[in-house]
């Protein structure tokens, strides 16, 4: 999206009354919802004035806006399919944001207590044999 913008905005006549907006403009290149917004207000009241170039990329960047703005769409609505999928999958677990009750299941003396790894090195040797 960021191409498209920046084809926009530099195919504005600068001019006092451009220069403002077109700084505007700068600012929301990384936002594609912002950058749109402000560049169609932009184009509403500049229209008369812009060229016919810098009509065809607000087109070609409005097109593109569209199928970006629909990927962005599906995307959320997998995300939301694949959280709920989850959600049911652990239906039946409470998970406490509180860590005392996570760590209330671990007691000091039950890591003490486990058995370690053997001490053991090497083959054992039997007692009588030469």
């Amino acid at each position: 999206m960021d191409s498209y913008a920046i084809n926009v905005i530099n195919s504005i006549n600068v001019n006092p009354d451009t220069n403002t907006h077109i700084q505007e403009m700068k600012k929301y290149i990384s936002n594609p919802d912002a950058f749109h917004g402000y560049m169609n207000n932009f184009a509403f009241f500049y229209k008369d004035d812009m060229s016919k170039t810098t009509k065809n990329f607000i087109i070609q960047y409005n097109d593109n806006y569209q199928v970006w703005s629909k990927e962005q769409t599906m995307l959320q609505m997998a995300n939301n399919f694949d959280s709920e999928q989850i959600s049911d999958l652990f239906d039946g677990f409470d998970i406490s944001p509180n860590m005392d009750s996570l760590l209330k299941g671990i007691s000091k003396t039950s890591i003490s207590k486990r058995k370690g790894p053997s001490k053991r090195k090497g083959p054992s040797k039997k007692k009588g044999t030469v």
